[in-house]
């Protein structure tokens, strides 16, 4: 009985000792796996921030596609126009001129529409670059891309802001110097440059 007992208390702190390194081992593992979720936590934040942008610059250039589509059909029906190698008749005559007409009126047509939206933008008061300039410079302070677009929203409900548009405008300010890009973390804040945003938004005097 007693060797029994002298064996039981030897063995006591061996299991001890693999106990204490067991926790060790699962404590050090579960570290590890927590960085690399975070890691990876991150890296899928910055694939979703560039599929945005991504996804905005092809609608971009799919409404570019569109315009020089119909520029190129309007060239084609006013070249499509033949050539009389002999003297023209009154018939023909009158069918070059509406032929010409029909012309004139797809080139001035697509001008026509894209000034249209142009001079309504001007109707609505500044761009969506100026807003964001503004708000910036107002809150001095660092401000998040969903920030911002709420703020403007708020302000400007009758302008549809959309969190997407607002994000790919802080981006393109910041490649053009006008916004400071900086990160926390997991989280990417925006700040207005304030000189180089005064000076790109005051007039020019004559």
């Amino acid at each position: 009985m007693a060797e029994n007992l002298d064996e039981t208390t030897s063995l006591g702190p061996v299991y001890a000792a693999r106990l204490a390194e067991d926790l060790k081992r699962n404590a050090e593992e579960q570290e590890r796996l927590a960085g690399e979720a975070a890691a990876l936590q991150e890296k899928l934040a910055t694939l979703r921030h560039n599929q945005a942008l991504l996804v905005n610059m092809q609608q971009a250039l799919g409404h570019t596609e569109k315009a020089d589509e119909s520029a190129a059909a309007g060239s084609g029906e006013t070249a499509s126009v033949p050539r009389q190698a002999t003297p023209p008749t009154q018939a023909d005559k009158v069918q070059t001129g509406r032929a010409k007409k029909s012309a004139v009126a797809a080139k001035t047509t697509p001008a026509a529409r894209s000034t249209q939206p142009a001079k309504q933008g001007k109707e609505q008061g500044p761009t969506l670059r100026d807003l964001v300039v503004t708000h910036l410079s107002r809150e001095g302070e660092p401000r998040a891309a969903v920030d911002v677009a709420d703020a403007l929203s708020k302000a400007h409900p009758e302008r549809g802001i959309k969190i997407t548009v607002v994000r790919s405008t802080l981006e393109a300010m910041v490649a053009k110097g006008l916004v400071r890009r900086s990160k926390r973390g997991k989280s990417v804040f925006y700040t207005a440059d304030a000189a180089r945003s005064a000076s790109t938004s005051q007039p020019a005097t004559a």
